[in-house]
């Protein structure tokens, strides 16, 4: 048989057809396929290939999940996924943490292009572990410590001030860490950069951050809460401050006159709705049976004026923390005594998310991302 007869019976796919057909499978089923020959192994492990199956994935709701982890107890060292339109149990999948260990308990720093950053929740002031993991490639990796953490963590009262935040650099194609020690007179920050696997300072000025348990990333850019009048004092926060990951400058925006007032006395947060920078607002209501929460939106990123109240309502008992929106919208909340609900905010119908102890949350797409 002529080798021309041999590749008539055995047609070679087009390179753009097996691209094609690729970028549409779960992460989890392409690392298999590196084995079947060089050439998909080329081509899965591109780059350019790695983020064409960001893209797809990130376009299909079924490729995002949201991704919990319990604070404390026995299941601390499992990773549960559920579907991102809904908290119905039973999870989608348990995953072990590959890093987890018993003594300590894990939060989350971030997630960014379905990498998640972990931080260590231990007793040791001068100890603080993090770690970037691909739950779909079960790919990790363990940060290295900064050189001048462990002066910084020891001199700091209350670990919780420090903030932390987790976001990618579209222009620089760099994952970054941003870690802020809060100082009386100018804060410390530091940068750790996945592409150089290392640390270093960044000598700049700006306002006292609020640490908060969930930094948001949006348009490229960190957020935290800020201060007018200098650490410790939470009644001066009338402002966010983002830091574009990328260029590594920070900027500020004001907040409405309605927000600032509650800090004092209620209940404030940050997160992302359709894709729009959130403020989420509670303050116990007459008797203090139940909460009054608004929701916040800036519809003209970077343009203060632009922040409109969307949503107002009432819920029974006693607000303890917001840990942010599904895909579909549905705003994730923590009542007094370890409730956790999941509110529609057009129709008002809540939904009991079943949790022994509390848990962190966040959202994750299906990812090739390679550490």
């Amino acid at each position: 048989m002529s080798s021309s007869d041999h590749d008539h019976d055995n047609p070679k796919l087009p390179h753009d057809a097996v691209v094609e057909i690729l970028k549409r499978l779960p992460a989890g089923s392409l690392l298999p396929f590196r084995g079947v020959c060089r050439s998909w192994r080329s081509t899965i492990d591109d780059p350019r290939f790695v983020a064409l199956h960001l893209n797809h994935s990130a376009l299909d709701a079924s490729n995002r999940y949201l991704v919990c982890v319990e604070r404390c107890g026995p299941r601390q060292s499992l990773c549960s996924l559920f579907s991102n339109e809904s908290l119905t149990p039973p999870p989608k999948w348990q995953i072990e943490i590959p890093f987890a260990t018993p003594s300590n308990s894990y939060t989350f720093v971030g997630s960014c292009n379905g990498l998640i950053c972990f931080k260590e929740d231990s007793i040791y002031c001068d100890h603080w572990s993090m770690y970037l993991w691909n739950l779909f490639t079960r790919k990790r990796k363990v940060i290295p410590p900064s050189g001048e953490e462990r002066k910084f963590l020891t001199s700091i009262a209350d670990i919780s001030h420090i903030a932390v935040g987790f976001g990618f650099g579209a222009r620089s194609s760099d994952y970054k860490i941003v870690r802020i020690y809060p100082r009386w007179k100018n804060p410390r920050v530091e940068i750790y950069s996945l592409g150089t696997d290392s640390w270093r300072s960044l000598e700049c000025e700006i306002p006292h951050i609020r640490g908060s348990r969930l930094t948001v990333f949006l348009n490229g850019n960190l957020h935290w809460f800020a201060s007018e009048f200098g650490y410790p004092s939470f009644e001066g926060y009338k402002q966010i401050v983002s830091f574009d990951v990328a260029g590594e400058v920070f900027d500020k925006m004001t907040l409405p006159e309605e927000i600032c007032c509650v800090f004092s006395v209620g209940l404030v947060s940050l997160a992302v709705l359709n894709d729009l920078l959130a403020v989420l607002i509670s303050r116990l209501g007459a008797g203090g049976h139940h909460s009054v929460c608004s929701v916040w939106v800036m519809r003209d990123y970077g343009m203060p004026e632009s922040w409109t109240n969307l949503y107002t309502f009432e819920v029974s008992g006693n607000m303890i923390r917001f840990d942010g929106f599904t895909l579909n919208g549905e705003l994730l909340m923590e009542i007094y005594a370890g409730k956790q609900v999941s509110r529609n905010l057009i129709t008002g119908h809540e939904t009991n998310f079943q949790s022994s102890i509390g848990c962190d949350l966040v959202t994750v797409s299906d990812s090739l991302i390679l550490l």
